[in-house]
């Protein structure tokens, strides 16, 4: 396992996501300000797309869905309201906005085609927009049912297969799972869940340990499991007060680790 590359920022990391042409784009937000950025780079030679990307909204903006290398960002109507309004799609190898929709909200995106709608007093009427003009396709008026059996055909399309994420219940893994992960906490002071991974000849796990201090150390190791050998040992948080999860993923051949609250550490996993 090598370090492909890795991602700082003074700014925390909010959000991470993988494009379907392994473009890896992360939102970062600054704490005291509020303001959001985005970097992408592309995952297979470790380069950098752009960072730091602002668009004229700089707070209240996040990203609803990524396709074919288009972003499409949404507004908050006010700051304490969750729901979102407005599409503005970003192409990110033109790095420039390709459109804006002032008028609808994005639904789903699903072949070619952007499901959207306008709230009216009895209820959304819907519109399906050209993901790349934004220019209005078709009226599908109040159609529910269509539109959400459509969007269940999208969900149904998405191929998930080429992500792991960790599990927090070691009670499923096998026997040899579970002693791995004994012998190798066994002298740590557990608290909290183990979040554990398998892919490959590697298993993946990270876990806290209470310190002398009562704070907490967040660390993740990776290890062979035929040899049992360790093949990587990060410290993910220290001085912690609350459990963290969600701290690593595996996409394809790519270990996604976040690390503190800043850092994003890729490593490859494919053999040379």
């Amino acid at each position: 396992m090598k370090k492909h590359f890795e991602f700082k920022s003074d700014k925390q990391v909010f959000r991470i996501l993988i494009t379907e042409t392994n473009k890896l784009v992360i939102e970062t937000r600054d704490t005291s300000t509020k303001e959001v950025s985005f970097h992408c780079y592309d995952l297979q030679t470790g380069s950098c797309v752009f960072s730091n990307q602002q668009l004229e909204e700089k707070t209240w903006l996040g990203i609803e869905a990524i396709y074919k290398d288009v972003i499409y960002f949404h507004k908050f109507p006010k700051p304490d309201m969750p729901g979102h309004k407005e599409i503005i799609a970003f192409d990110i190898a033109l790095q420039k906005i390709l459109w804006h929709n002032s008028e609808n909200a994005f639904l789903f995106v699903y072949l070619d085609k952007v499901y959207s709608f306008t709230q009216g007093f009895e209820g959304r009427y819907f519109l399906t927009l050209d993901y790349l003009s934004g220019e209005t396709k078709e009226n599908l008026g109040s159609n529910y049912s269509l539109v959400n059996s459509l969007r269940a055909e999208s969900d149904d399309a998405k191929d998930w297969s080429v992500y792991i994420y960790p599990e927090l219940n070691i009670s499923t893994a096998d026997e040899a799972t579970k002693q791995i992960i004994a012998n190798f906490t066994q002298n740590f002071s557990l608290t909290g869940e183990i979040e554990w991974a398998s892919t490959k000849e590697l298993l993946l796990f990270s876990f806290h340990t209470k310190e002398k201090d009562e704070k907490l150390t967040n660390r993740f190791v990776a290890i062979n499991k035929t040899s049992v050998k360790t093949i990587l040992r990060e410290t993910l948080n220290e001085n912690v007060t609350a459990l963290l999860t969600d701290s690593f993923f595996v996409y394809k051949d790519y270990l996604i680790l976040l690390k503190g609250k800043t850092e994003v550490l890729i490593y490859g996993l494919k053999e040379d």
